[in-house]
C-alpha cells in the first residue's frame, strides 16, 4: 500500500493497545478524548507519521513513530519530545507481558528494541531491512520485511532466521489475545496461521487471495474477520478453518482499508466510509455523518470506551465520534 501525503494508516492492532498511522500529516490524535494532539514545529514530519501506540492504562503517554524518529509524550499528545531513537519509522510494538519492552519497524535499519519504555534504543537485528510489521507473542517476534517475508526471533529480537512462511510479502500480523502463541498472517496467498508462536504455518480455509488485514473478536478469539483486496470482508467463527462472505454489495465495491471489532460491533473502513455491523457482519449500516472525506484508510476504537472511535481518511485528515460513529467531527488539522 502506497503512502500519500494527508493520509492515515492502520499498520497493527494489538488486544491492548492502538496501533495507528498518520501519512505527511503534521497531527495526531489521542484516544483518551483529547480534541487535538499537534506537532510542536520542531517536531513537524515532512513524510510519514506511521504509527502511535496509547498506553491502555495511562492514556497520557502517546507514542507516535515518524519518518524522523519516534516521539514521545506525556501529557495526552500537547507536547512531545524526541526519543533517541531517529531512524524513520515504520509501526510499533509493545510487549503485552512487559510494556517497558518497545519493538520498532524501521525503513532501511531493520528492527531496534527498548527495554525503558522508550527512553533509549538499541538495534536489534535485521539490519538495512525495510522493515513493514512487528508483533511480540511471549519470547517470540516477528518481523515483515519488505520483499523479505516473515522473519523470526525466538530470543527477544537477539537471532532472526526465516520463519518458513513462503511469502514474500506479509501486510499485517495478529497474535490471539487469550493465547499469544496462537498467530494470523495476512499475505498474498491469502491467510496463514500458526498455533506453536510462529515456528510452523498453515495456509487457513480462506476462499480469497492478498489479505489485506485481520482482526480477531477479543470476547471470542475463535472469530476473525479478514478483509482481502478486491473489496469484502470474510468472517470464520472456528479460528479459520471455515469462512463465509459477508456479502455487502457497497462493501465488496470497495477495497476494505481497515477492520477493528470489539466484543459486538465490527467497523470496516472503505472507499465509501465507514460500515458498521451490530449483528456479526450479517448486515451493515454507513456511518458517514460530519465525514467530509469518505475515502477512509484506518479505524481505531478507544479500549477503555468503545463509543470513542477515530479513522483517518485519503486527504480529508482524521475524524473522531463520541457515539459510536453516529456523527463525526475533524480531529486536529491534518
Amino acid at each position: 500500500m502506497s503512502i500519500h501525503s494527508n493520509t492515515v494508516h492502520k499498520f497493527i492492532a494489538h488486544a491492548s493497545f492502538l496501533f495507528a498511522a498518520l501519512a505527511g500529516s503534521q497531527s495526531l490524535f489521542a484516544a483518551d478524548g483529547a480534541a487535538s494532539v499537534a506537532f510542536p514545529d520542531s517536531a513537524t514530519v515532512h513524510g510519514t507519521t506511521s504509527a502511535f501506540v496509547i498506553d491502555p492504562e495511562n492514556s497520557s503517554i502517546v507514542y507516535a513513530a515518524t519518518s524522523r524518529g519516534l516521539f514521545k509524550s506525556t501529557d495526552g499528545g500537547a507536547n512531545w519530545s524526541q526519543t533517541t531513537l531517529t531512524a524513520g519509522l515504520n509501526a510499533l510494538a509493545v510487549d503485552p507481558a512487559n510494556r517497558s519492552i518497545m519493538y520498532a519497524a524501521t525503513s532501511g535499519k531493520g528492527v531496534y528494541k527498548s527495554l525503558d519504555g522508550g527512553a533509549t534504543w538499541m538495534e536489534s537485528g535485521l539490519l538495512n531491512a525495510e522493515v513493514k510489521t512487528v508483533v511480540v507473542s511471549g519470547s517470540t517476534v516477528l518481523a515483515g520485511v519488505f520483499d523479505g517475508g516473515l522473519q523470526k526471533s525466538t530470543d527477544s529480537g537477539a537471532k532472526w532466521s526465516d520463519a518458513g512462511i513462503g511469502e514474500k510479502y506479509v501486510n499485517a500480523l495478529a497474535a490471539d489475545p487469550s493465547k499469544p502463541s496462537i498467530l494470523y498472517a495476512a499475505v498474498g496467498a491469502g491467510l496463514m496461521k500458526s498455533v506453536d508462536g510462529g515456528t510452523s504455518w498453515t495456509k487457513t480455509n480462506l476462499p480469497a487471495t492478498f489479505a489485506r488485514n485481520i482482526a480477531i473478536q477479543p470476547n471470542d478469539p475463535n472469530t476473525l474477520y479478514v478483509g482481502v483486496v478486491g473489496g469484502g470482508i470474510y468472517k470464520s467463527t472456528d479460528a479459520g478453518m471455515s469462512w463465509k462472505l459477508m456479502n455487502n454489495p457497497q462493501q465488496q465495491a470497495y477495497v476494505v482499508e481497515d477492520l477493528i471489532v470489539t466484543d459486538s460491533i465490527v467497523y470496516a473502513a472503505t472507499g465509501i466510509g465507514v460500515l458498521k455491523s451490530t449483528d456479526g457482519g450479517v448486515t451493515w449500516t454507513p456511518l458517514n455523518n460530519g465525514l467530509t472525506g469518505k475515502s477512509i484508510r484506518s479505524i481505531d476504537v478507544d479500549p477503555a470506551n468503545h463509543s470513542v472511535l477515530y479513522v483517518g481518511t485519503f486527504g480529508a485528515g482524521a475524524f473522531k465520534s463520541t457515539n459510536a460513529g453516529e456523527k463525526w467531527e475533524a480531529v486536529g488539522s491534518l
